[in-house]
């Protein structure tokens, strides 16, 4: 914690501009934490205007361990909204070091929808939610519906909702989908489809909380056999490999309006042996950086290559580019082990020999080929099912565990939500972050909570609540939705 010296109280006065150097508080403000700028700020006026430069707080987003990386869009934000999304990070980590985290307050409201449930995802800022779904009695063809829901958090703060019918059935919700926002803050989130011929279609979604409302600028396909795709700011891109083993990729950057592209590029790129065809390929794409790259990620192999500038838009599609990685890393043993989740920036999860790793490349070291790897241990239950309603997200990690009464059995009524935090080089456990306990109804029922998503900018938790009437008989079976809304700061 930073305090002023009570040497600077004498006969010159504390408030006298003359008397502070704005170069050195500069240098001394790059040492400081978040919580000691703000507190620096606070003590005069002189050196509050020093705080509230814009370029300290870009300096200290660069700084933090993934704010800049998993958001590079903050970088275009005022000052005043770096320092608030700094001092929301800096809270967070503060409440992770606990024994235990209490949160803050808790919103629940029901999911009233008639249709097929597909996802549901925080728009950036936890303030909107994106709900998709299908429904055969709105739309007889089956085709999405995508619902764009701002919730009441309590008095004075009303319910906002707008619902927008695709014309075409788009797939479940994925992680590399978004919602996501672009270099000008707009949110827009990918969806993807198969289609009656084979091809794949993708769709740019673009969510307008302002008015608020919901279009799709976009829609273009391929009919190659799509590995994995990425998307991130204004880029996007999709892989496939042929016949002969040779990796391309596909690389579009969207106009300003995002109904077209303004740079649209094919690509090769240079894998070693035995990463080229057979094993499960996902990609990501960096661009906090100071040139935008792509990583390639498997189990075997994780890659960084720069996303070139200056090749022309498909001028011989016969002959592209061919990519090198300018980075590159290989597992000590066999693999990596099973993954798990795949942060932005490459970032990866893994489960291997019982222990949750975390693997971060370090791109923009002076020294090659830089990494750093951190082991985690949990006390049981341990959370080896991996699958929802696991969630890891933004270097965060929640699951759920079932809580076992007096007689040793897992009561289904009774859920226990733990956590932890990914820190430098800080050893974690898991640890209670909530414990939510309903009581059996008359009426026979089951029910079901899943960790549904986490908005690090907002450090709230959304959790999704299903609980069916007369679940032996489905021929009567009812089901009713609620979300709860976990406000940490």
């Amino acid at each position: 914690m930073f305090v002023v010296p009570a040497s600077q109280h004498g006969q010159h006065g504390v408030h006298s501009p003359s008397k502070f150097v704005v170069d050195v508080w500069l240098v001394i403000m790059k040492y400081l934490s978040v919580l000691d700028i703000v507190r620096l700020g606070s003590t005069c006026q002189t050196l509050h205007e020093f705080a509230s430069l814009r370029h300290v707080w870009r300096d200290v987003l660069f700084q933090h361990r993934f704010l800049d990386q998993c958001y590079p869009h903050l970088r275009s934000c005022t000052a005043e909204d770096i320092r608030h999304q700094l001092k929301t990070a800096a809270r967070l980590d503060h409440l992770w070091t606990q024994s235990s985290i209490v949160p803050k307050r808790l919103y629940t409201f029901p999911l009233d929808f008639p249709g097929v449930f597909q996802g549901l995802k925080f728009l950036p800022g936890g303030t909107w939610l994106v709900l998709l779904f299908h429904c055969r009695n709105l739309n007889p063809s089956r085709h999405s519906n995508l619902c764009l829901v701002k919730p009441s958090t309590g008095a004075g703060f009303p319910a906002v909702s707008t619902t927008f019918q695709s014309e075409m059935c788009w797939l479940p919700f994925l992680d590399q989908d978004g919602p996501y926002r672009s270099s000008r803050g707009d949110n827009l989130i990918l969806l993807r489809t198969k289609c009656n011929d084979g091809s794949n279609a993708f769709g740019i979604v673009h969510l307008n909380t302002k008015i608020p409302s919901i279009t799709i600028p976009l829609i273009f396909r391929t009919n190659v056999f799509v590995r994995n795709y990425a998307a991130s700011g204004d880029y996007i891109v999709y892989g496939w490999i042929t016949a002969d083993r040779r990796h391309f990729l596909r690389i579009m950057q969207l106009n300003d309006n995002y109904d077209g592209f303004r740079k649209d590029m094919t690509v090769e790129i240079d894998c070693p042996k035995g990463h080229d065809g057979k094993l499960r390929i996902r990609y990501d794409l960096r661009l906090s950086g100071r040139v935008p790259c792509i990583l390639l990620i498997s189990t075997r192999l994780m890659a960084a290559y720069n996303i070139p500038s200056n090749v022309p838009n498909n001028v011989d599609a016969n002959l592209p580019p061919l990519l090198t990685p300018f980075w590159q890393l290989r597992p000590a043993a066999v693999t990596f082990g099973r993954f798990v989740k795949l942060f932005h920036e490459g970032a990866i999860v893994s489960l291997y020999e019982g222990q949750i790793r975390f693997i971060r490349p370090h791109l923009d070291a002076s020294e090659p080929n830089t990494y750093a790897i951190e082991k985690y241990n949990f006390d049981p239950p341990h959370p080896q099912n991996l699958q929802r309603p696991c969630l890891f997200s933004a270097q965060r990690i929640f699951w759920r565990s079932s809580l076992k009464n007096q007689k040793g059995t897992t009561s289904p009524w009774q859920m226990t939500i733990e956590t932890s935090g990914v820190s430098e080089n800080v050893h974690r456990e898991g640890r209670v972050l909530i414990d939510l306990q309903e009581t059996q109804t008359s009426a026979p029922s089951a029910s079901t909570r899943i960790v549904q998503d986490w908005d690090e900018l907002s450090g709230r938790l959304c959790i999704r609540s299903i609980q069916s009437r007369f679940a032996q008989d489905p021929r009567c079976r009812k089901t009713t939705w609620r979300v709860t809304l976990v406000d940490f700061v």
